[in-house]
């Protein structure tokens, strides 16, 4: 209802079934109270949309701390999903984003033409899967990855994923041999044995490659198979790192915090190699350096970065799913409910949401009356508030040809 109230969709002509049919007068007293009484009752969608407003000062004050406070737990909610899914994979699985929805950053303006990656996924799955069944060991790894992890829309495939491994490691491919230590390591379609996981990662180790180092260095770490030997974890994950594998830094940021393998701890350190898994990508490194510049541990303290973190965290879980939905409905030519759904998504501060919602209302894809063409406006204006360029030309021609905005002529 708060996201209703805040583009005047409230009212009882608001809708046509599922289509918006007229906007109204925004009631943006009431979406607040909403949000701030959802917030205190827990809410994910509440709290993230204050994060959200505090940050840039939208009918609330403009405070980083505040809006920090709002992010953060709905952010450590992302991180403990993403981290009981990588427990679904095994001791060797990552924390870097698996179990989380996966979200296309359809830009509408860009790629109205195109359709949605699944379609185009499957082309692309079909032909590495014909070269791979005609010896292309390039192939055999690619094809083999995807249906051992399950990503990019394709089904996790165990057997599948071992037969063309197998096949990619005996012809040398250390790549593959890396994933095949990872599948007996985590006991994925196969008895779980540390002793074969070792046997393939020493194997892709020795010809560097960094899945490989990774392996090695979680093996020594957590004594699996072998002896459990810091030191040798710190070596594997570091020659890992230099390759630029986001697990191994992420692992080498956790060691440097807790001195293990090393006479001294260093938070700098951890900080630094926290800071680029997070880079990278790595959900628990994100939330990790938010909370050291939050505390000035490793870092200045600092909540500009802090809160970045945190918003782009908030922005991989499962609040963001309204995005991709969107996306799905307006392919499908559900105009009506894929703008609700942007418009969902705007309210969380997700700038794609905005500037597609903008884009949809600018070009006509739905007819709602006369007011939408102030919401365009107000949606580019918080599109280009976020570093959107192309927002901030389209809302120069909005103030220009007075689109939704009063007309000034002059200064």
């Amino acid at each position: 209802m708060a996201v209703r109230m805040a583009f005047g969709l409230h009212h009882s002509n608001g809708f046509e079934g599922s289509s918006i049919r007229h906007f109204g007068r925004p009631d943006e007293a009431s979406a607040l109270l909403h949000y701030y009484f959802g917030a205190a009752n827990g809410d994910a969608f509440s709290r993230a949309a204050l994060g959200y407003r505090h940050t840039f000062g939208l009918g609330v004050p403009k405070s980083c701390w505040t809006a920090v406070s709002y992010y953060q737990p709905v952010a450590e909610e992302v991180v403990r999903q993403a981290v009981d899914a990588s427990k679904s994979r095994g001791p060797l699985g990552s924390s870097s984003g698996h179990g989380l929805p996966q979200i296309e950053r359809i830009r509408l303006n860009v790629h109205a033409n195109q359709g949605t990656k699944p379609d185009r996924q499957r082309e692309v799955l079909q032909y590495y899967q014909y070269s791979a069944d005609r010896g292309n060991i390039d192939a055999q790894t690619a094809v083999g990855t995807l249906l051992n992890l399950g990503t990019h829309g394709v089904s996790r495939d165990h057997s599948a994923a071992a037969h063309y491994l197998a096949r990619a490691a005996a012809a040398g491919n250390d790549e593959a041999m890396a994933h095949l230590g990872h599948m007996h390591g985590a006991g994925m379609g196969m008895p779980q044995d540390f002793i074969k996981a070792h046997q393939y990662f020493s194997q892709s180790a020795a010809r560097q490659n960094p899945l490989g180092l990774y392996g090695l260095g979680y093996l020594y770490l957590s004594g699996s198979g072998v002896e459990q030997n810091h030191e040798l974890a710190l070596k594997y994950f570091q020659q890992a790192a230099d390759q630029g594998d986001r697990d191994a830094h992420f692992y080498l940021g956790a060691m440097y915090m807790n001195g293990l393998g090393m006479r001294r701890r260093s938070l700098s350190k951890a900080f630094m190699h926290h800071f680029q898994a997070a880079q990278a990508g790595h959900v628990q490194a994100l939330y990790n350096t938010a909370v050291m510049h939050m505390a000035g541990k490793g870092t200045p303290k600092a909540c500009k970065p802090a809160l970045s973190n945190l918003k782009a965290l908030v922005e991989k879980g499962p609040l963001a799913a309204a995005l991709q939905a969107g996306h799905e409905a307006f392919f499908r030519g559900q105009h009506g409910q894929a703008l609700l759904l942007y418009l969902q998504a705007s309210e969380l501060g997700m700038e794609i949401g905005q500037s597609n919602a903008a884009w949809m209302l600018d070009r006509g894809f739905t007819h709602a009356g006369h007011q939408a063409a102030s919401v365009a406006t107000a949606l580019f204006k918080r599109s280009a508030e976020q570093g959107n360029v192309m927002s901030l030309l389209q809302l120069g021609d909005c103030y220009y040809y007075g689109n939704g905005v009063e007309q000034v002529t002059h200064l």
